[in-house]
């Protein structure tokens, strides 16, 4: 008897840890699709030297 509690404890932690690298990698996939969203976006930056001549 006390093997096949054994055995369903076995199979419900597998189960658990299953479904919280599921949701680790789910997790991941969002971060880092947004941040690759927020880096896609051109970043406008000011020049501080409008009208200055070119650097040769």
């Amino acid at each position: 008897m006390r093997s096949v509690i054994r055995e369903r404890e076995r199979e419900m932690r597998a189960e658990a840890d299953a479904i919280r690298a599921g949701r680790l990698a789910r997790r991941a996939r969002d971060y880092w699709a947004e941040r690759a969203e927020r880096v896609a976006r051109p970043i406008k930056r000011r020049t501080s030297r409008q009208g200055a001549a070119p650097a040769r």
